[in-house]
Formats: C-alpha cells, sequence, structure tokens
C-alpha cells in the first residue's frame, strides 16, 4: 500500500523507501487505489476474525500478541502510509530547534528547506495544535536525528510501535481474566491501530499510551503518579483534558460516597466533619497535581500555552465524511429542492457548532453519572461522542474512545465494531484515481464517495449482523 498513491505538485518525501513510493500521475487512471482498499478490506475481515475467535475464548493472549505482531511487520517496515503527518511533526521539530515557535508560525517559517517539501501544502501556513509535550517530543527526535529527515521518520515510527506495544500492556493488566484475550485482539489489532497509528505515525499513540498507562496506574492505587500520566497525555492533544475532568470527578465522587458510608456507620459529627474534610482533600490534591503538572511540562517548550491559540487549527480542514458536514449537506440538498438560496457554506458553521453543544451535553451527562460506569469507560464514551461530534473526524480520532472502551465489559462489542470498520474505509487517499477516464464521475465521487461509502458500510454491516442472528436461530 502507497503512502500517497499520488504526491501533490510540490510534495517531495526525503525517500522513495525502496520505489514504494513512487509518485502516480494525477491525469491517468490506476489501479492502486482498488488494490488499497482490497487491502483494508483483507485486514479487516481478519481483524474481525480474531476478535471473534478470542471472545470465544479459542486463543490465548499470548497467541493473539503474535498474530499482531506479524500483522504488525510490514506496516513498522514500510514507509508512511495514508498520510503526511509525521513530516509536519518533523518540519515543527526543526522549528524549535531553530528557534522559531510552531504556535505563532506555520512550517513555512523554515524557508527553502527540504523537509518543506514532505509537508502537506494544506497545513504548511498552519499553526500547530499539539501540546507542549508533543512539541517536547518533536524537537527532541530531530535532536536525536541530527536534523535528518528521514532518520527522523524512523524514529517517530519506533516510538509508535513501542507506544502501541505499551498500550497493549496496559490493555492485558487492567481487563478481566475473562475478557482479556478479546480486549487485547480489538484494541492492538484494530486496523486503525496498525494502519493510522503504527503505519501513519500519528501522535495517538503516544496519546493513548499515556491514558492507558495512566489509567492502570489510578486502578492499581497510584493515583498521583495516573494523574501525571494523564495530564501529559492532555499535553499532547487536548481531547485528553476530558480523561482528567473524569477522573478527578470520578475520584472524588468515589471519596465523597467513602466518606458518606463511614459516617453512616459511625456516631457524632465531629467524625463525620473528619471524613468530608478528607474527601475535600483528596480533590484538592488531585486538582493540585493537575496544576503541577500542566505548569511544569508547558515549560518544555517556549510560549508553552500557546497551544491553546491554535487549538482549532485541525477544524480548519473539512471531512465530508463527519456526521455534522454530511448533515449540512443533506439540510443544502433539501434546500435546494425546496427553492430555497440555503448553501452547504451557510449550513455547515452552524451545524458544527451544534455537534459540539451534543457532545458537551453528553460529556456533562456522563459526568453527572459517573458513578455508574468504569471510569474508562465514561472517558471512552466521552471521547467517542466528540471525534463523532466534533467539527472534522479523522480515523484516528475514533481510536481516542474505542481503545478505552474496549477495556470495559459495559461496551457494546458489535457497536465498537462497527465504528472499527467504517474508520478503516475512511481517509483512503486519492480513490478518485480509479475514475480519471470519467471526469463527470470523479468530482462526484470527490464530493460524495465518503458518504456514500458510509452508508453502503453501515448497510453491510446492518445485513450482515442480522444475517447472523437468523443463522444462529437456526436449530
Amino acid at each position: 500500500m502507497a503512502g500517497r498513491l499520488a504526491l501533490q505538485p510540490g510534495v517531495v518525501t526525503p525517500s522513495r523507501w525502496f520505489g514504494l513510493l513512487d509518485p502516480v500521475p494525477f491525469d491517468r487512471p490506476s489501479p492502486l487505489p482498488a488494490f488499497m482498499i482490497i487491502g483494508v478490506a483483507l485486514l479487516v475481515g481478519a481483524w474481525f476474525r480474531l476478535c471473534q475467535r478470542a471472545h470465544h475464548g479459542d486463543l490465548s493472549v499470548p497467541r493473539i500478541g503474535l498474530v499482531i505482531g506479524f500483522w504488525a511487520v510490514p506496516v513498522l517496515l514500510g514507509p508512511p502510509i495514508l498520510s503526511l503527518d509525521v513530516y509536519c511533526y518533523t518540519a515543527q521539530g526543526t522549528m524549535l530547534a531553530a528557534g522559531l515557535d510552531p504556535y505563532a508560525a506555520g512550517p513555512t517559517a523554515l524557508g527553502a528547506r527540504p523537509i518543506l517539501l514532505a509537508v502537506d501544502p494544506i497545513w504548511r501556513s498552519s499553526l500547530s495544535p499539539y501540546g507542549p509535550v508533543a512539541l517536547g517530543y518533536f524537537r527532541l527526535v530531530t535532536a536525536l536525528a541530527g536534523g535528518d529527515v528521514l532518520r527522523a521518520v524512523l524514529l517517530h515510527r519506533i516510538v509508535a510501535g513501542a507506544s502501541v506495544v505499551v498500550m497493549a500492556v496496559c490493555v492485558v493488566r487492567v481487563s478481566s481474566a475473562a475478557r482479556r484475550p478479546w480486549a487485547l485482539a480489538f484494541c492492538a489489532g484494530s486496523p486503525i491501530v496498525l494502519l493510522q497509528l503504527v503505519g501513519a505515525i500519528h501522535l495517538e499513540a503516544i496519546l493513548l499510551a499515556l491514558l492507558a498507562s495512566g489509567l492502570t496506574a489510578v486502578y492499581r492505587g497510584r493515583p498521583v503518579l495516573g494523574l501525571v500520566l494523564i495530564t501529559a497525555a492532555a499535553l499532547v492533544k487536548w481531547p485528553a483534558a476530558l480523561v482528567v475532568v473524569v477522573v478527578l470527578v470520578w475520584r472524588s465522587v468515589a471519596a465523597v460516597s467513602a466518606a458518606t458510608a463511614a459516617t453512616a456507620a459511625s456516631v457524632g459529627s465531629g467524625r463525620r466533619s473528619s471524613r468530608l474534610r478528607r474527601a475535600a482533600a483528596v480533590a484538592g490534591r488531585d486538582l493540585a497535581v493537575v496544576a503541577s503538572v500542566v505548569v511544569v511540562l508547558s515549560s518544555l517548550v517556549p510560549d508553552g500555552f500557546g497551544w491553546l491559540r491554535a487549538a482549532r487549527t485541525p477544524a480548519a480542514g473539512l471531512t465530508l465524511y463527519a456526521p455534522t458536514t454530511c448533515l449540512a449537506d443533506l439540510l443544502s440538498a433539501l434546500a435546494r429542492m425546496a427553492g430555497s438560496a440555503m448553501r452547504f457554506e451557510d449550513l455547515v458553521g452552524p451545524t458544527r457548532a451544534a455537534g459540539v453543544a451534543v457532545a458537551a451535553g453528553i460529556f456533562v451527562w456522563l459526568l453527572a453519572t459517573v458513578r455508574d460506569r468504569e471510569p474508562h469507560a465514561t472517558a471512552g464514551l466521552a471521547l467517542l461522542s466528540l471525534a463523532l461530534l466534533g467539527p472534522v473526524l479523522y480515523p484516528w480520532y475514533l481510536t481516542w474512545g474505542a481503545v478505552l472502551l474496549g477495556l470495559t465489559g459495559q461496551a457494546p462489542r458489535r457497536v465498537l465494531g462497527a465504528v472499527t470498520v467504517v474508520g478503516s474505509f475512511l481517509a483512503l487517499p486519492h480513490c478518485e484515481l480509479l475514475f480519471v477516464d470519467h471526469p463527470q464521475v470523479a468530482p462526484w465521487f470527490v464530493r460524495q464517495g465518503p458518504i456514500v461509502l458510509l452508508v453502503a458500510l453501515t448497510c453491510g454491516i446492518a445485513v450482515a449482523l442480522a444475517a447472523r442472528r437468523r443463522l444462529a436461530s437456526v436449530p
């Protein structure tokens, strides 16, 4: 599978990876997108079968780990696939090494350097939306690579692979013995994890390693270490801040519940107030830990709080398969049928705002009912809601909530499986090359193809699940 089946004009990667990244012309049809789609479909099918056998207890944890390891080999050894974001990480590390502020200027501030040519033109002038921990990591990788772009990319790939291993170990440690094989197969073997976190080298690998490690530490009775790790994750990408809030609220509610239960069994107002003060002390200590970590880690880079100004950078893009964008597209089509002058551009802003408002409402409800479920389930639902209802949706965003929900026995396996299957086929690059010989089809496919694919996959999954239930009911 090529990293980018066709390179945009002006994009030059530091290596052709033994011919795997030879550019494909935009003006000629190519069968490569079809092979890419078939490859993803085969991986999804193999992963589905692995999860099925793990759920039925046919495979042990070591055997599942061995299978996932074999799947990961070509992804680890191949070029960056599906995205050019890793070159943006490298460019921002180079900016810091040169004394430039990625929160004040885009990679174009580097001038005519080789790394700038590898960055996706869409993001060359964009401010960095990543937290100070991410930028500190970028600068460290750039220093270790000695400024060489290819070595930096290889180091990013090694860190991404190691992060997935850390995440997998935490999944095994946190999950119950009966659920452990399925949780490992679902979380670490997920096509999105392999293709987007390891293959495309997205920061979500580090983010999820920190979140999984932090939640594991909290469950193991080391809350201070856990909060440090989870807060560090929030300083990689801001959505992880929702997990910080969930853990703080969960620990406060647990402390108050414990104090109330102990008070009911004791006599005397003095003992009651003492226990309530102890619960308040837990909340105060947790907040102090989080605040201290934010202050210390924000000093890793100059202008450490500048990322708050640039947090909206990803929303500058437009993903046509995001539910809020699909809604705007549908409403504009209905408006045209009704003879209204309302355009897609007029509707996408309000639908995006409505999606964020709904996601915020879901988060408030999850916090209000935090005692009804495990903390990683609450955090996973919050992150999945944000990914699905946010202004933009990239497939690697789905790993935020899916991995955390994969740890819990309260999450529906079929829903998580459907989300992963659909997400695996999103953001596949340059599929329009299949229709270059049909100029009347190509523009329509670019605009409506993701939506059609989303609907087709949803219908296919529904039909497959219905057929499976019917076969299971046959004696």
